[in-house]
């Protein structure tokens, strides 16, 4: 069952302090909405307004009007996956990512990229939208190194990571360094 608070804040006071006068607003919000259509869930709005206030201290006002709004419910932030790297070679790999839902807006979607969760390099954003891959190609990597990444996309609601991600760079065998192994 949904959870609702109500705020009851007198926009203009304009009358003397406990009479009541001036609007007021009110603001009702579901704490876990259902966000079908018709459905009533979100957030709600209405304004109290005292049509013909009385001004004298303590009396409270006279009749009043409401209105009552629906305000609709906050469209969702994007919702990203990070898809396995691929081409991994000694020093450039590419990594990947899926913008899986883009919230209703166009999305910004880049990468974390780094030595371990706490990445420290972004990639430059590209702008994507719902079911949109996207990737990046990273050069001058260091042979048989272990880096982490991860997708990111943002909209005007908010930002989104996908799952922590990791490959390895192969290791760099020299010529020399193999025959003797050969030899061995």
């Amino acid at each position: 069952m949904p959870t609702v608070s109500f705020t009851h804040t007198e926009i203009n006071p304009s009358h003397s302090e406990g009479s009541g006068g001036g609007t007021r607003s009110h603001t009702e919000t579901e704490q876990n909405p259902t966000h079908a259509v018709g459905s009533g869930g979100g957030r709600r709005g209405f304004a109290e307004i005292e049509v013909t206030p009385t001004h004298i201290e303590g009396a409270g006002g006279g009749r009043k009007a409401f209105v009552l709004v629906e305000i609709p419910p906050m469209l969702p932030a994007p919702q990203v996956t990070t898809d396995p790297a691929t081409g991994i070679g000694q020093v450039s790999t590419t990594i990947n990512g899926t913008l899986d839902d883009d919230g209703g807006f166009p999305c910004e979607c880049w990468f974390e990229w780094g030595l371990d969760t706490t990445y420290g390099t972004l990639t430059p954003p590209e702008t994507k939208s719902i079911g949109e891959s996207f990737s990046f190609e990273l050069h001058g990597l260091v042979p048989g190194t272990t880096y982490h990444f991860r997708a990111v996309a943002m909209n005007v609601f908010g930002i989104s990571h996908g799952a922590d991600m990791e490959f390895t760079t192969d290791i760099q065998i020299n010529r020399a360094h193999a025959l003797s192994r050969e030899e061995l």
